[in-house]
């Protein structure tokens, strides 16, 4: 889907654009009125920060982009490759560099096997986003909503780099980010970062195998960047919300049963497109009640990560994921 999203943002020249993970791709309907229109939904599967910044700046130079969020993940700063594609680069250059990547045997084989199999429908509606059956029919697969987290918090975190380094090439993604609003700032965007509302669950997944204070600095982290960045510039800083914080709705409770669907979210990681329209609605009127989001500069990071450690102690008991995730 990473060539078809490019050739779909020449096609489409959004105005708005959602980058992120798959997180972003199955939630965010670029549909909303949050997004001015034609709003095109980049984000990927397994994207890196990386991606992102190469898909922003396609668009930027196929359309004329006004507004992006940032649907940002600890993963994508985080993750084994800097890119799932080699030599993505060239793919945004130039449409044969697309052709030959598509001409490419082993990609062959799969598009025949994709068209052997075209009984199944599309993952994905026209503007980008993931249709919600994929991750239905995973749940089924599994036995339901309970056992889909368990045997993915397992192994979640496990093989990821450390210190906002891509594992392969060790370059850092923080500059990613960096040029990210750069270009942003240069092009008169409207540029809104979130951490998304993903289970609480899946922060004990994370502490077991990189530690909750790590999570906590690396949000801190991109809070000072938006804000050094911004004086830069000379500007105001662009918005950065929490999303992923401890309420009702994500630590919503998981069925055991495995016919019980839940509202809000799949699984740890992924929640559905109603979390994500509380999300865009939240930042539409800048109204995050009941502790559903928390606008982020410096001036409250500091007091708001010591809220989300006293908040954890009361929403979650970590000995007892530990015992009930890892057998510890």
């Amino acid at each position: 889907m990473r060539i078809v999203k490019i050739l779909k943002i020449e096609e489409i020249k959004p105005v708005s654009l959602i980058l992120g993970s798959s997180r972003a791709e199955v939630a965010i309907d670029p549909n909303s009125s949050f997004f001015i229109k034609p709003a095109f939904n980049a984000a990927n599967a397994g994207a890196t920060i990386y991606e992102s910044k190469l898909y922003l700046q396609h668009a930027i130079n196929k359309s004329y982009i006004k507004k992006v969020l940032l649907v940002a993940d600890w993963r994508m700063f985080n993750d084994e490759r800097m890119s799932k594609i080699d030599n993505i680069e060239s793919l945004f250059l130039n449409k044969y560099h697309i052709y030959r990547y598509l001409l490419n045997f082993k990609v062959l084989e799969d598009s025949i096997y994709t068209i052997n199999n075209n009984k199944q429908p599309s993952l994905y509606y026209d503007l980008g986003n993931m249709k919600e059956y994929y991750f239905q029919d995973i749940i089924i697969a599994n036995g339901g909503h309970y056992k889909t987290m368990l045997s993915e918090e397992k192994k979640y975190y496990k093989l990821l780099s450390n210190n906002n380094l891509y594992k392969d090439t060790q370059k850092s993604s923080l500059l990613d980010f960096i040029e990210i609003l750069e270009l942003c700032y240069k092009n008169d965007i409207e540029l809104d970062i979130v951490f998304g509302p993903s289970h609480i669950r899946q922060w004990e997944a994370f502490d077991y195998y990189k530690d909750y204070e790590t999570l906590l600095t690396w949000k801190k982290d991109l809070v000072e960047i938006v804000q050094k960045v911004a004086n830069k510039f000379n500007k105001i800083p662009f918005r950065i919300v929490d999303f992923a914080v401890y309420n009702e709705y994500t630590s919503e409770k998981i069925p055991t049963e495995e016919n019980q669907s839940m509202v809000y979210h799949y699984e740890g990681s992924h929640y559905k497109p109603k979390l994500g329209e509380m999300l865009l609605k939240s930042l539409s009127s800048g109204d995050y009640h009941n502790n559903f989001g928390v606008e982020l500069n410096n001036n409250n990071i500091d007091s708001h990560l010591q809220k989300l450690r006293e908040d954890r102690n009361k929403f979650i008991n970590t000995k007892e994921y530990r015992k009930e995730v890892f057998g510890e």
